[in-house]
């Protein structure tokens, strides 16, 4: 029975949430990030040529090079990826990622309340936590490919590490390590607030050591990304650009986490009422999350076991609430220079969604009266068709979003400027936005990089191009003065007549201006650096590290 209906509010989910997300029609909707298709293009064109993990987008930047993958958490892109790498378009990629997002959020969340809870009040718990309208602004509105996956494995790591202080399984100790490196990789702010919430989380448990043990072979195997994140955005205009920001202004009212005037398109604005989207976390949510909240405190007080996870669940959620709201306008304003990283408070959401969520789940009927829980179900069905209408959105034909978000003039010149963080600190970034395609048609025009090649000749010299790959490019020439179109960063290797070089001249976008000996063969190759290669050996020993630890310890 209990399988029939989790089958049964599965179906519900797939079919009144998903049903935008049908990779089997020709339409798709758009979204605030619309640069999510062309990154799928770029991080595919990177495993293709074998150059893994994915770091730069070579066709961004008018081909001039991207790092953008070296710097953003990449969980999504892996999994999105591989969809479109077994020859499933990218379109239909996105679709794919955002319902699996769907259906695991609904799975993890009534996995772990499932753990302290009973069966029908933990399916009305996932059930509300995956028809929330703020799922449906972080994929219909947003298309936050990153945000998206880290709302649906936020519960599953929680469950992970709760059954792995218990459970004496090798595999579970390598599945929690796995899921909780999903988790660090999923989103880069909401990652780093996660960190210490998971921690303190395992440090409430009783059996510690696993859980901490887990949590260290998730950050070293992971340390392809992290090291490289950490030590090199130097390398890139990120914090330049992050000074621009306004935490503050983008804080939140209460009330706006009950309603909204409209249910909009628009982005983010100063203050409670010039915001164009939504930041609801849904009516049936906060009502139920209030009366499970009450429920959650007796069972606190009557009972011992539990009582510190749950008392801490609770705490997360009352914080989350306080620094997404103008509660926090003081401490926001006092940290203010070090809260631009996180670039909007109302991030957070995802937190008190789960806390909310996680309420709900407490929800407790007396013994006397326990067959009315199948009430839960109709009210699990009832809400997931309720708030269906937000899960849906004004879409465009296939071939109209691959000619706007696709096409080569999107991809070379357009998207950078969508993710300008990411632009390598070579680059003058005020010149370099004059070359931003305007809709006049009147931005700056480079007359370099009109042909797309990866050299030209200054003194008007022969040029051969004999290669001309996004990550091997060679020529002979017998100038003795050339262009190289790359923006140049370490991983960017030059070579001249088989002599490697470290130029010293630069231009406005961080291309090379090498002075040669005619004739000359000119080589420029994509090569990792040495803290990106220190990086992937860290991460390769610890994985066999932790198949080696597994076989020797829990054998």
């Amino acid at each position: 029975m209990r399988r029939f209906l989790l089958i049964l509010t599965f179906i519900f989910i797939i079919f009144f949430l998903g049903r935008s997300l049908n990779p089997f029609n020709n339409k798709m909707f758009t979204f605030h990030d619309e640069t999510q298709a062309a990154r799928i293009n770029q991080f595919v064109l990177n495993l293709n040529n074998l150059k893994i993990p994915p770091r730069i987008a070579p066709d961004f930047s008018f081909k001039l090079g991207f790092p953008v993958f070296n710097y953003y958490a990449p969980f999504p892109y892996w999994l999105t990826s591989s969809f479109h790498l077994v020859g499933i378009s990218i379109i239909n990629s996105l679709k794919i990622s955002f319902l699996l997002a769907i259906i695991l959020s609904f799975i993890s969340m009534y996995l772990f309340t499932s753990q302290f809870f009973g069966f029908f009040p933990s399916l009305l718990s996932g059930a509300l936590y995956v028809s929330s309208p703020w799922l449906a602004v972080e994929i219909f509105i947003r298309g936050n490919l990153a945000e998206t996956w880290f709302i649906a494995l936020l519960p599953l790591a929680f469950w992970a590490v709760y059954i792995n202080q218990k459970n004496k399984s090798r595999w579970f100790f390598v599945l929690t390590s796995l899921i909780l490196g999903f988790v660090f990789t999923s989103h880069n702010v909401l990652s780093i607030v996660f960190i210490p919430a998971i921690l303190i989380f395992i440090l409430l448990l009783k059996n510690k050591n696993r859980n901490l043990l887990s949590l260290l072979f998730a950050f070293l195997i992971n340390a392809y990304y992290f090291i490289p994140a950490i030590l090199e955005v130097g390398a890139t205009n990120a914090i330049l650009i992050v000074k621009h920001a306004h935490y503050s202004q983008n804080l939140l009212c209460l009330w706006q986490l009950w309603t909204t005037p409209f249910w909009g398109y628009g982005g983010s604005g100063p203050g409670c009422t010039d915001d164009g989207m939504s930041f609801m976390l849904g009516k049936p949510q906060i009502i139920l999350g209030s009366i499970g909240l009450i429920f959650l405190i007796i069972k606190i007080i009557k009972e011992r076991k539990n009582r510190l996870p749950l008392f801490f669940i609770i705490l997360l959620f009352f914080s989350s609430v306080y620094f997404v709201t103008y509660l926090s306008l003081p401490i926001s304003l006092f940290f203010e220079k070090y809260l631009l990283f996180f670039q909007f408070p109302w991030r957070l959401l995802v937190f008190s969604l789960f806390g909310m969520s996680f309420f709900i789940a407490a929800l407790n009927i007396p013994n006397k009266f326990k067959k009315l829980e199948i009430f839960f179900v109709f009210l699990s069905i009832m809400v997931i068709v309720y708030n269906s209408k937000f899960f849906i959105k004004h879409t465009m034909t296939n071939k109209k979003f691959n000619q706007d978000f696709l096409s080569s003039l999107y991809i070379n010149k357009m998207v950078s400027y969508k993710i300008a963080e990411y632009l390598p600190i070579t680059v003058n970034y005020k010149k370099w936005l004059e070359l931003e395609p305007t809709t006049t048609g009147k931005e700056k025009i480079e007359v370099n990089l009109i042909d797309n090649q990866f050299i030209h000749s200054l003194d008007k010299e022969k040029i051969s191009i004999l290669y001309d790959q996004p990550f091997y490019k060679k020529a002979s020439t017998s100038s003795r003065k050339v262009l190289i179109n790359v923006s140049y960063s370490p991983y960017w290797e030059i070579t001249v007549n088989n002599q490697k070089i470290i130029p010293k001249n630069l231009d406005y976008l961080g291309r090379p201006i090498l002075d040669i000996n005619s004739p000359s063969i000119i080589t420029v190759k994509y090569e990792q650096t040495t803290i990106e290669k220190v990086g992937n050996f860290v991460s390769i020993i610890t994985f066999i590290g932790l198949i080696l630890f597994v076989k020797l310890f829990y054998g």
